[in-house]
């Protein structure tokens, strides 16, 4: 009995220390590549917001193949100086094209987001005319 309670208590502590290790484990930065990218800004803490922009946003993108969705958290440490490059500080989708690994054109959807938010179609129309006009003057012609 006493060595089942020695590897009893050791497995708790294995499991404990990887949890712990687990969660405080520096997430990784996130690398935007050149081309197109579609980014999608939200809380780590989700709200219902923040779930149903999502779920707009990848509706409207399913049979988009131009764009790279990336999904960023604006109040983690790690995103915290790109949050600040793009002025991020809410949920959001930021419209960017990058070459050379250097934003060549960048646009911010937040206020067409908030507007549309509570309408299915219209957050998909907008979407989709506001993806249409920045694929239209990419200087990547590959994309228009």
């Amino acid at each position: 009995m006493q060595r089942f309670k020695r590897i009893t208590t050791w497995v708790l502590l294995i499991f404990v220390a990887a949890a712990v290790v687990t969660m405080f484990r520096p997430r990784e930065t996130v690398f935007i590549p050149d081309g197109l990218s579609v980014l999608f800004w939200h809380a780590e803490q989700r709200c219902s917001s923040c779930m149903k922009i999502e779920t707009l946003l990848r509706q409207s993108l399913q049979d988009d193949k131009d764009f790279r969705f990336i999904k960023l958290e604006y109040d983690v440490l790690v995103n915290q100086s790109l949050a600040q490059q793009f002025d991020v500080g809410s949920p959001t989708i930021i419209l960017v094209e990058r070459q050379d690994q250097q934003n060549v054109r960048v646009r911010d959807l937040t206020a067409e987001v908030w507007n549309t938010i509570n309408d299915a179609d219209a957050f998909t129309a907008m979407l989709q005319k506001e993806l249409k006009t920045f694929c239209s003057s990419c200087s990547a012609t590959q994309y228009q």
